[in-house]
């Protein structure tokens, strides 16, 4: 019986996972065949912010970059590869710690999970100041191509990852016409900071409870799935037309069954 709850606990946090990564009915703008696009990896965000506020913005870490990989999954040009398939590859998470990774070892890594281009960046938040800057690196070439860059008031985070998605894709010379650039623009997950951190600190939360439940720690799993899920009903309290969190919030209530 004790194995079986685990084992519940481990494929319900899967179930939620692969749910949340799902990108076979994402409705792209673009029609090109699954085979004909472009593998891009992108890579957690490093965090920049002062040490006085860094921990509040750590979900950003995260939530940028999936901001990016749905927003560059909607044009139809790219396969995006996820982050489970680094697990199997490398610990991604020691070589993000310092924000520095070596280009040839940005190559291997893209070499082995498929990727054509590999996207990496940082962020940070400053007295009401958002910057993101990112660099993106040929996996072909072997080669760093150009960095990007984006500034403005945090409050417009939003408009702030869409400019950079503007910037990148000129970079991997997929032009957007101006009415792409107009779906994207308009497809917001959230306006407010508040719900966009505390979503995403829901998910990275969620990840953990996985983790732990493979390990058998059910009991601290389960602890972990209670905080996530009062993340996302703060979200979707904050801004109740945030789809996702409130998708989140459904699907982790689903994955907290009386036999836990």
């Amino acid at each position: 019986m004790y194995r079986f709850k685990i084992y519940s606990v481990v494929a319900l946090l899967m179930i939620f996972s692969f749910s949340c990564a799902s990108q076979d009915n994402v409705k792209t703008l673009r029609n090109t065949p699954r085979e004909l696009r472009k593998g891009l990896l992108v890579l957690n965000f490093y965090n920049s912010t002062p040490k006085s506020r860094a921990s509040e913005f750590q979900p950003w870490e995260y939530g940028l970059a999936s901001m990016i990989m749905t927003d560059m999954e909607t044009i139809g040009a790219f396969n995006i590869i996820s982050k489970d398939a680094l697990k199997d590859v490398i610990a991604e998470q020691e070589f993000q710690q310092t924000g520095m990774i070596d280009p040839k070892t940005l190559v291997k890594l893209g070499n082995l999970v498929g990727a054509h281009y590999i996207l990496k960046g940082s962020f940070m938040e400053m007295n009401g100041t958002l910057r993101i800057e990112t660099q993106v690196f040929s996996v072909e070439k072997g080669m760093q191509l150009q960095t990007a860059s984006v500034n403005g008031k945090t409050d417009n985070f939003f408009a702030l990852e869409k400019e950079l998605i503007d910037k990148i894709t000129k970079i991997v010379d997929v032009m957007l016409t101006g009415n792409e650039l107009q779906v994207i623009a308009s497809n917001v997950e959230t306006k407010s900071v508040e719900a966009s951190l505390k979503n995403y600190k829901g998910e990275l939360t969620v990840e953990e409870a996985k983790n732990l439940a493979q390990a058998g720690k059910k009991e601290q799993a389960k602890k972990l799935i209670e905080e996530a899920k009062k993340d996302f009903k703060e979200a979707v309290a904050i801004d109740p037309n945030y789809v996702k969190a409130k998708k989140n919030l459904s699907r982790i209530s689903m994955a907290i069954p009386v036999t836990l």
